[in-house]
């Protein structure tokens, strides 16, 4: 009989490829969703999924949908209230009595304090509240657990999510930061998440205590501008930002705390101890640039 679990997120990018790669191995995916009929969650629903209307906040909705499934895949939401919808799920998979297995995703460097506490407020904030919720998953006595903490994501410099990292990027072909002179950011594929909580919840003993920073290429800023010019043909301007721009611009960039942080601390992970380790390949940026160049293109100035 094929094993079900329950995907939060299904129609973002974690959550929604972590359902396709278990419906491609034959699982039963239930996925809870704000709005059945829009074209993500159709999509989900003709790939396979069984659909459940409700949000994290709605406890009888993630209890129906949390019923009869082995394993869960949590991403909590970026919300004011993200601890308690994540234990909503908790919750609703302690009285199942079927779950055996929560697979959750947190942030790279959560279990590691001594990098974060030096963070600015609002990044300092963020890893906290995934601390808690780490701590929720590992205490609540589920047979198997694994934690993946995920790096800077790939998608950060597509629309629409472009615009809240780098907002000059998509009007202005502008690659604005305040990164010192070779820092380094650890990049990865959402769709590898999607890879490694699924080969989570496929085999949990093997898994099972696992808390896994993940990231492929550590790169300079210069460096990723590089990758958007080789596959675009855009010309792509890196700027420094100004201390003043830097506190002009600070609201506008929800992830300035990230760079700021990354110039005190090494947030780089080694990508290929990660595929040997467990052997699942991990996408260089390069690769998803080409495997998603329409977006690319529609998220960038015309070519010169």
């Amino acid at each position: 009989m094929a094993p079900t679990f329950l995907i939060t997120g299904a129609t973002g990018e974690q959550g929604g490829a972590t359902a396709r790669f278990l419906l491609a191995e034959g699982a039963t995916i239930h996925a809870l969703v704000r709005d059945p009929s829009s074209s993500a969650a159709q999509a989900l629903k003709n790939a396979g999924a069984i659909v459940f209307k409700g949000d994290f906040d709605d406890v009888t909705a993630v209890k129906s949908a949390t019923s009869g499934v082995s394993g869960v895949f949590l991403n909590p939401q970026l919300h004011e209230n993200q601890r308690q919808q994540a234990q909503n799920f908790i919750d609703a998979a302690l009285s199942s009595k079927t779950v055996k297995t929560i697979v959750l995703s947190t942030a790279f460097f959560t279990g590691t304090p001594s990098i974060w506490e030096v963070a600015t407020p609002d990044i300092y904030q963020y890893y906290t509240g995934k601390g808690a919720i780490e701590e929720a998953v590992r205490s609540a006595g589920f047979e198997n657990y694994t934690i993946l903490r995920p790096s800077w994501l790939m998608h950060n410099y597509l629309q629409p999510g472009s615009t809240l990292h780098f907002p000059e990027l998509a009007p202005d072909g502008i690659l604005a930061h305040i990164y010192k002179k070779d820092r380094r950011m650890a990049h990865l594929d959402a769709a590898d998440i999607g890879k490694f909580a699924a080969a989570a919840l496929l085999d949990p003993v093997k898994f099972s205590g696992h808390e896994i920073e993940l990231g492929n290429e550590n790169l300079t800023i210069e460096e990723a501008a590089e990758h958007l010019r080789d596959a675009s043909g855009v010309d792509i301007t890196v700027h420094l930002r100004t201390e003043e721009e830097t506190v002009a611009m600070q609201p506008k960039v929800a992830t300035m705390g990230f760079q700021k942080l990354a110039n005190e601390k090494e947030l780089t992970i080694d990508g290929k101890a990660l595929e040997t380790k467990y052997g699942i390949k991990l996408t260089t940026l390069a690769e998803y640039f080409e495997r998603h160049k329409d977006a690319l293109l529609k998220s960038l100035p015309a070519p010169n």
